[in-house]
């Protein structure tokens, strides 16, 4: 296994970086995300001289190819924005080890903390969200409440009270219901919380659009990719512009890395006994 010392004090500084970046601007610099993918990689590759050992080399630019393929799982499957799919990248060799089996499960279990941290993480800071808008975010749910169709709610009651005849369907009943709910308290809370009007000379790239906006004969589109410089050159003289904001996900990294310096080798220990 690579040694930790000089790679956890760069990482860790770097995803602090990258907290403050997230939480101030709701992205990460790609400088930075470069930076840390430069910087590990010319630590490994001087290492691998100094010790003439040049397979951790192999094993790097596997785990590389690895996290480049997952990142863009992450990204176009919409579980993570631009900034926070690059940065997983980043971190490539932090998951190096001696195999790459071992690289691997590395690698499976950062992103299990990632995903523990991330849920663990939101739910959070969309309760202090909702506390904050309390009155706003209630009434928000209420009316989109009422634009769905109540064709969703009476198949998850219908489940549901399937379920004194078979017990799966109570589970896929509550399943439905909860998901519903969640899915309507998401909806209020960003109709709230996540939602801000601003001039075209305050857009950054990446900023989500939440209606298409008709500049002329161009229409530029609300979508996942979020605003490009040319998007940008068109809007630049709009004074009102409604932007969605994301959930700044990159403290969710910061509790995962942390998790996994400290608890890695419990997890791999629980993971031989079973």
């Amino acid at each position: 296994m690579i040694e930790l010392g000089f790679l956890f004090w760069l990482f860790f500084i770097g995803i602090i970086v990258a907290v403050f970046q997230d939480l101030k601007r709701r992205e990460v610099d790609n400088w930075l995300n470069l930076f840390l993918l430069v910087v590990s990689f010319s630590f490994v590759f001087f290492r691998a001289i100094f010790e003439k050992d040049s397979s951790v080399i192999f094993h790097a630019g596997f785990v590389l190819v690895f996290l480049f393929v997952l990142m863009n799982v992450f990204y176009y499957g919409r579980v993570f924005a631009g900034g926070d799919a690059k940065l997983l990248f980043a971190m490539s060799v932090f998951f190096v080890g001696v195999s790459f089996n071992e690289s691997l499960v590395n690698v499976g279990i950062f992103v299990a903390f990632l995903m523990v941290a991330g849920s663990i993480y939101g739910l959070s800071y969309s309760l202090v969200l909702y506390v904050k808008d309390f009155e706003k975010v209630n009434g928000e749910i209420c009316r989109f409440a009422k634009g769905l169709s109540i064709w969703y709610l009476m198949v998850g009651c219908f489940v549901f009270l399937l379920g004194f005849v078979y017990w799966v369907f109570f589970v896929l009943g509550v399943f439905v219901l909860l998901s519903l709910g969640l899915y309507i308290f998401a909806k209020g809370l960003e109709g709230v919380s996540m939602i801000r009007v601003v001039s075209g000379k305050d857009l950054r790239e990446g900023d989500w659009l939440v209606d298409d906006v008709k500049v002329g004969k161009k229409i530029i589109k609300a979508d996942w990719d979020g605003l490009s410089s040319e998007n940008i050159k068109l809007l630049i003289n709009r004074k009102n512009i409604k932007i969605k904001e994301g959930l700044p996900f990159v403290p969710a990294f910061l509790i995962a890395f942390l998790g996994y310096v400290f608890l890695r080798e419990l997890i791999l220990g629980m993971i031989k006994v079973f």
